[in-house]
């Protein structure tokens, strides 16, 4: 098929669009030029502007592609949302597969996700989250007005076939992945851990190669109509056990210290667990690979190579 990836060279698009080759599909790449990624090097490229790549009688129009697959980035808003859907009903594309995140739950906001002032004391979602969860009403407290997973998701619409991605937390050989909180410390010597609450805070994830094999299997697999899936790791850790691990693969002995929630200081700090289900993704879309352990034990190994460039 052919098929129109909007952004493409960041964390998603640089795994995904080789997979879409090699799966037979035929890959445009429309971004705006500022980042270029050598994964996408081969395939055609549209540049411009976002605003441009998608008006009418625009670069992705003009290409007629049968599938549009979005990342979003940098932020989801219900005007991109809707700026997609009427490319794709205007170029006669069959799918539109948008990259959306797990933060559309409102348990995520239970949780503390963005500023934290969203948590409640006694969540009543059970876990795991399904995607038939109850969906965020309002933006998340704290964050940012230019960013609403849930805005874009309901702009969606005019194309018989939806497919909406929902990952947790991405992680994978790249500078920004969170991971790189504890590769900072060890590169600095640092070996105190503050473990708030012992570190029971179990945040989901998700590996990009698993994100990538799901955009390609949404090609063949998806079902009909407006349909989401949650994209995760099929396991989970809590950030103490997550911390062990990053020390044992990076030979690091922490001395940890036991400090209360509210003084908790990293990336998965989060008042109740975010367990997402991978039932669809495994059921429906037959995306098993990659092994979560051999896919942490990559990025570590990534993020330490690349010590000297990470963000302090």
């Amino acid at each position: 098929m052919r098929v129109a990836f909007v952004g493409g060279t960041h964390y998603v698009g640089p795994v995904a669009v080789p997979l879409l080759l090699e799966a037979g599909h035929e890959v445009v790449v429309a971004h705006s030029g500022a980042h270029e990624h050598p994964a996408v090097a081969d395939v055609e490229h549209l540049h411009g502007p976002r605003d441009e790549l998608l008006a009418e009688g625009g670069p992705v129009e003009r290409w007629s592609p049968e599938v549009l697959i979005d990342t979003f980035a940098p932020g989801a808003t219900a005007d991109k949302g809707q700026a997609l859907a009427a490319c794709a009903s205007r170029s006669g594309s069959a799918q539109v597969v948008a990259v959306s995140s797990m933060d559309v739950y409102q348990h995520c906001v239970h949780a503390g996700i963005a500023d934290g002032t969203g948590v409640v004391p006694l969540t009543p979602q059970r876990l795991p989250l399904y995607e038939d969860a109850p969906l965020r009403d309002k933006p998340y407290p704290g964050g940012s007005p230019e960013h609403d997973n849930v805005a874009m998701e309901g702009a969606l619409g005019g194309t018989a076939r939806v497919t909406v991605l929902r990952p947790g937390a991405i992680y994978g050989p790249y500078l920004n992945a969170r991971e790189r909180y504890f590769v900072e410390l060890v590169r600095d010597g640092v070996r105190e851990l503050k473990l708030p609450d012992r570190g029971q805070q179990i945040f989901h994830a998700v590996a990009v190669e698993r994100v990538g094999r799901t955009v390609v299997a949404s090609l063949e697999r998806a079902p009909e109509g407006f349909w989401a899936c949650n994209v995760v790791d099929p396991t989970y850790s809590t950030f103490a056990g997550l911390a062990g691990e990053v020390g044992r693969l990076l030979d690091w002995h922490w001395e940890p210290v036991e400090v209360p929630f509210a003084e908790a200081d990293h990336p998965w700090a989060t008042a109740h667990p975010i367990i997402g289900s991978d039932r669809r993704l495994r059921q429906v879309l037959e995306v098993e690979d990659p092994d979560s352990c051999d896919a942490l034990a990559e990025t570590i190994g990534w993020l330490w190579e690349h010590r000297a460039k990470l963000k302090d």
